[in-house]
């Protein structure tokens, strides 16, 4: 009973722990409180309720109380499972909260617990005890497994009073474990824990599949009781899934038979009281568990084809008696996608002569492809009253599970081997559907899309999101295609927009000639791009919400192409900036005008994205409409800071005004003053209203422009203070851009922050602190010996070092960023300089260097950093003679530093490691983890990055090492040699390799 279990959870109850949870469901009340004030207050006293020692235990006896309203159970049930992400395993001390005597009751009970609760809870329950597993599973939590194994045996391996309501809840914990194994890398320590989880699940399992098998039969006329059943036996198709994904156990191998009769008998059953009717949307159960079964046998087909094969050609029969009699109702779109993908898979396997006949190869289209290739009338409701959500399935690749995607892969895998035979099959289908078009536009609209959809199909033999279609099917004329059935749509349906007209072609058929174009955008040429601008310029006028982002995202991505280089540099671009000039104008005002509509299109992630390319490309031509665009953009970010809704959106909106500023204020630099005048009161706005989510953006802007400056304005003068607040920092996304504009007012203003030094200093020390963190004190700290003089700091150096020696014992991880650290200490002040540091901390010279130095600089990332590391570390060799005395230690530097060239060998030194600006935006944004939570995350902007300073521009560090070894061998004739034969033989080698280059 719940009155049981709670006494079992926690100790007797306190007034103490009611008061608590009294508080706790009054602070969960107030955080969907309407009110944003009470909200965010109420947020705050979660994350102190978080570092109680009880915490974790007070939540979970609140679900039990059943007084609580539900909507605050679930609400704390979330607070629990967002409270083991970030707290159960944290590697930072000060975000352990979460005792081990307190993990130990929850682990002990929660089991219980979930079994207990309502199925909403449940699912919030199951999220938490799978990252629970996450972390203990199996050395921590040995009785997790044999208890779930034994209560699902009590539920639904007994004989009789089978209780499969039970069993489903014990299965699907045991699913919400195992199924990371679909996903994780292979390793020794995964193999051991599923080898262990196979020693107590393997044999109940198929008992358990088998026992239920039977059962399904005898409950068939029983609704009630036939739905529970068919629900444990999906999950426990799941869990064969799960247990077979990364190698197949040898109990599974040796049982091969049994769960294949088991897959077969399911894929033939049929349960006339369990359909559901044709206009529902969700599948039924039976799909479900067919659809599941189906996946486990792509599984066997694509890993473990040898074992599979005395099964396929009857589970090939019947998957394919199942998809010919699916309909083409929406509840059906999971089993009908799942079975074409398994027909893919043998499509492209060494059974691909399955399908060879010309007889096969005609079913599959009549049958398979063409029903499942057309515009559902659910597509077209998406296309007209979800124009969004149609767009990110088709341009974003999310429409994986439609029916028309999987056709397409179905096309795409059958032409692998049979090529020339499916592209005649199919060429003469197209011309069908083509002419049925062309004998009545209005009505057989459909036929066409479906021509142009098998078109695309065919021609793709490879592509990628940056460049569309990079290899083609050589048996299609695309040109014919394009020039033909394409470039007409996009004219009638440009001349329809000009001329303010309702005629046209259809809408859909628009979008998908622009799909066309936008597909093969890098085999269509300098000419044709000359014909399709001018009209997709027109379109973006287009009312229709699909029809005016596909055109700006075919702008955005043409703009990206380049001809094919004829060096090692990049190639000119097909549609340059010479091009674009002449109708920035128009092209700005249509794509502002867009943001400006009503409805879903005044935060058009695509339209923004647009946007940003055309400043990129247009570069310094941009300079007569910045004015206009920033202050455009400030009023779009003026609308959206009231409710920041879109992050996609809202960081190409960021990376729009990162990109003027770069190509701007580099081409004019006397235009930062008037950037400054434009952002400054927007971005003040955005700091005033706390808006965590633009706070990491503001701070990057504010830095490139900064350092853009020769120095500080009063504007940012007195901006620096408040930067220096403890709450400023706080929050996690802020740190990466708040330390790269602490470290630009170092480098612009150090007179300005040497007043308050020991603020900076203050901040260095509480990023030092965490490790989530530290990583950024020591950036911090390279600007600050980057800026200063020696005299200037010398005061400080002591604490400095003592603090960062004492973190490397704590974190040992931090070391390669000290090393980096240091060694631009070294570029700064020289080699002796460091050393008489370490001395003055009694952090002996030669240990250091052997012991941390040598260990830790191999490991420091970054072109320009590893140069800075490498030419110091040469410095350190031949600048300090103390080293010479402690061979071991300079034995050990010197192979570390040869170890390093070798590594960057062949890697020009003046390419950073990182992504450049274009390269890097092309990819979707995409948050780095600085911290748990719901704080806003910092995502960098690709065109307000700035290069790593370069502390020995002029040098080339495998010449500069080479040099500095000389010049000491030429000091002290016979040294090198004689330090050089203590070296293994491949070591001695491997240094002439590099003196010789």
């Amino acid at each position: 009973s719940a009155a049981a279990l709670c006494s079992r959870l926690s100790r007797p109850k306190t007034r103490a722990m009611e008061a608590q949870q009294q508080a706790l469901v009054e602070c969960l009340t107030a955080t969907v409180n309407h009110d944003a004030t009470l909200r965010k207050k109420a947020e705050a006293q979660l994350e102190q309720f978080k570092r109680q020692p009880d915490c974790a235990i007070n939540v979970l006896g609140l679900l039990m109380i059943e007084q609580v309203p539900p909507h605050i159970r679930q609400a704390a049930a979330v607070f629990f499972k967002n409270l083991t992400k970030q707290h159960w395993g944290a590697e930072d001390p000060a975000q352990a909260f979460i005792t081990d005597a307190t993990k130990a009751q929850v682990r002990e009970n929660l089991l219980q617990l979930f079994l207990t609760v309502p199925e909403i809870i449940q699912a919030q329950l199951s999220e938490a005890m799978t990252l629970i597993a996450g972390h203990d599973f199996p050395t921590r939590w040995e009785t997790l497994l044999p208890t779930l194994v034994q209560q699902t045996e009590a539920a639904i391996g007994a004989t009789s009073q089978k209780d499969y309501k039970r069993g489903f809840g014990l299965l699907q914990i045991a699913h919400s474990i195992f199924r990371r194994y679909r996903h994780e890398f292979k390793s020794d320590e995964l193999f051991t824990e599923i080898k262990y989880a196979l020693g107590l699940i393997q044999e109940p399992l198929l008992k358990f599949f088998q026992s239920t098998l039977a059962d399904l039969q005898q409950a068939h006329a029983q609704p009630a009781q036939c739905t529970l059943v068919i629900k444990a036996l999906t999950i426990l198709v799941s869990l064969h899934y799960d247990l077979c994904a990364q190698d197949l156990p040898e109990y599974f191998e040796d049982n091969i038979q049994p769960w294949m009769a088991g897959f077969v008998e399911l894929l033939k059953y049929k349960n006339a009281s369990l359909d559901v009717d044709e206009d529902e949307t969700e599948p039924g159960l039976i799909s479900v568990l067919q659809a599941e079964v189906v996946d486990d046998l792509s599984l066997f087909m694509a890993k473990y084809e040898e074992e599979f094969q005395p099964f396929l050609g009857a589970c090939l029969g019947d998957v394919w008696n199942l998809l010919v009699a699916t309909s083409l109702a929406q509840h059906q779109d999971l089993l009908v996608t799942t079975s074409i993908r398994f027909l893919t898979t043998v499509s492209t396997s060494v059974h691909h002569s399955l399908f060879a006949q010309a007889e096969v190869l005609q079913n599959i289209c009549e049958k398979i492809i063409a029903p499942n290739m057309q515009l559902l009338q659910s597509d077209e409701e998406v296309f007209e009253d979800n124009p969004l959500e149609y767009v990110r399935r088709d341009i974003e690749g999310s429409d994986l599970d439609t029916r028309r995607r999987v056709s397409c892969d179905l096309v795409r895998g059958l032409c692998r081997n049979y090529e020339g035979q499916v592209t005649q099959l199919f060429s003469g289908y197209i011309a069908t559907l083509l002419q049925q078009y062309k004998a009545s536009p209005q009505s057989a609209w459909k036929a066409k899309d479906v021509a142009v959809y098998l078109v695309i199909a065919l021609t793709i033999k490879g592509g990628t999101a940056k460049r569309g279609a990079t290899q083609t099917n050589q048996l299609l004329n695309l040109v014919d295609f394009y020039v033909g059935e394409v470039l007409p749509e996009l004219q009638a349906a440009a001349s329809a927009v000009t001329q303010k007209t309702s005629g046209g072609p259809h809408p859909v058929l628009i979008a998908d000639a622009i799909k066309f174009v936008s597909t093969f955008r890098v085999q269509l040429d300098a000419s044709t791009y000359e014909t399709l601008f001018p009209l997709l310029l027109t379109l973006l006028e287009h009312p229709q919400h699909v029809v005016h982002t596909y055109a700006a995202s075919a702008v955005e991505r043409m703009l990206t192409v380049r001809e094919t280089p004829t060096t090692g540099a990049d190639g000119p671009r097909r549609f340059p900036a010479s091009k674009l000039t002449p109708m920035l104008q128009q092209l700005l005002t249509s794509l502002f005008a867009l943001l400006n509509r009503p409805g879903a299109s005044q935060e058009n992630a695509y339209v923004m994205r647009a946007i940003m390319r055309v400043t990129v490309v247009a570069g310094e031509g941009m300079a007569p409409f910045a004015n206009v665009c920033i202050n455009a953009l400030n009023g779009i970010l003026g609308r959206v800071c009231a409710n920041p809704s879109n992050p996609t959106f809202n960081h190409f909106l960021f990376e729009t005004v990162a990109s003027l500023v770069r190509y701007i204020c580099a081409a004019t630099p006397s235009a930062v003053d008037s950037f400054e005048a434009l952002l400054f009161p927007p971005f003040q706005q955005v700091l005033q209203l706390d808006i965590s989510e633009f706070t990491p953006y503001v701070f990057q802007v504010l830095a490139q422009l900064l350092e853009t400056r020769t120095g500080l304005s009063p504007a940012y003068e007195s901006l620096f203070p408040p930067l220096l607040m403890p709450t400023m920092w706080e929050r996690p996304g802020n740190i990466p851009p708040l330390v790269r504009l602490i470290c630009a007012y170092m480098s612009k203003g150090k007179a300005h922050v040497l007043g308050k030094i020991e603020s900076v200093l203050g901040v260095f020390q509480k990023l030092l602190s965490t490790r989530a963190t530290d990583a950024h004190a020591f950036r911090l700290l390279s600007a600050l010996w980057g800026s200063f003089d020696m005299a200037e700091i010398r005061q400080y150096l002591n604490a400095i070092f003592n603090l960062c020696l004492t973190r490397l014992q704590s974190n040992k991880k931090c070391g390669s960023s000290l090393v980096a650290s240091l060694a631009v200490f070294v570029a700064r002040y020289g080699a002796g300089a460091l050393r008489e540091q370490l001395e003055g901390v009694h952090a002996p010279f030669g240990m250091m260097m052997q012991k941390v130095w040598a260990e830790y600089a191999p490991g420091v990332t970054g072109a320009v950093p590893r140069k800075t590391v490498i030419v110091s570390s040469s410095r350190l060799l031949t600048e300090c003679p103390e080293l010479l005395s402690q061979p071991d230690a300079f034995i050990v530097l010197l192979q570390a530093v040869v170890a390093m060239i070798l590594s960057d060998h062949g890697i020009a030194a003046a390419v950073s490691s990182q992504q450049t600006a274009e390269e890097a935006e092309d990819c979707p944004p995409e948050a780095n983890d600085t911290g748990g939570g719901y704080a806003a995350a910092y995502v960098e902007l690709s065109f307000a990055a700035t290069g790593e300073t370069d502390f020995y521009a002029s040098e080339e560090s495998r010449r500069f090492f080479s040099t500095s070894l000389q010049k000491l061998e030429s000091a002290k004739p016979g040294t090198l040699a004689q330090l050089g034969q203590r070296l293994p033989p491949e070591k001695q080698t491997e240094l002439q390799q590099v003196l010789q280059g």
